[in-house]
């Protein structure tokens, strides 16, 4: 009963904590989008052999002002997300990414093959201490969704076809003039 009590005590101080913590301001600089993709999937692909991980990425891509490690991070936070959605019964987990010269944006989208995520929840999944999660903070996709508005970015949630879910992010490529 005593661990259970200071576990409790610990999630309250953890919780108050990360109410005042504040995310470092991005950093951007040019970095290969595609590349940051790759380190990730290295870190998961190891750990996870029931999952299946896919990557299809743009070679026209070109160099992004992006903050690297923020980047990851959101890469990172939507990646554990779809592991937990695929669950250990296998599935699968892909990222993909692409360029669109017309509109001058880069696309990233993380996809899985889970569950998918129900109507209601989509309206909040980006605010803070919202979670479907058991065990969520409900910090991951807020902490997210800064990062890419900090890229002036977006990102939005869709149904995946024909089962599972969708995050596609929007970034802009800026034209370097040398």
């Amino acid at each position: 009963m005593t661990i259970i009590k200071q576990v409790d005590e610990l999630k309250a101080l953890v919780n108050e904590f990360s109410s005042f913590a504040r995310m470092p301001a991005a950093n951007p600089s040019p970095n290969d989008l595609n590349e940051v993709v790759r380190e990730v999937m290295t870190l998961y692909k190891p750990g996870q052999r029931a999952i299946s991980f896919e990557s299809s990425l743009d070679d026209r891509l070109p160099v992004l002002d992006i903050d690297r490690d923020q980047i990851k991070r959101v890469l990172i936070n939507l990646m554990d997300n779809a592991i937990a959605a695929v669950g250990d019964e296998g599935g699968a987990v892909r990222i993909e990414t692409a360029y669109m010269p017309e509109l001058q944006l880069a696309r990233l989208e993380v996809i899985d093959t889970g569950p998918g995520i129900p109507p209601e929840a989509k309206q909040k999944l980006f605010e803070p201490y919202f979670s479907t999660k058991k065990t969520g903070t409900g910090l991951g996709l807020a902490i997210t969704s800064n990062i890419i508005a900090d890229h002036n970015g977006y990102i939005r949630v869709r149904d995946n076809q024909p089962r599972g879910t969708r995050f596609v992010i929007e970034l802009p490529v800026k034209t370097v003039t040398i």
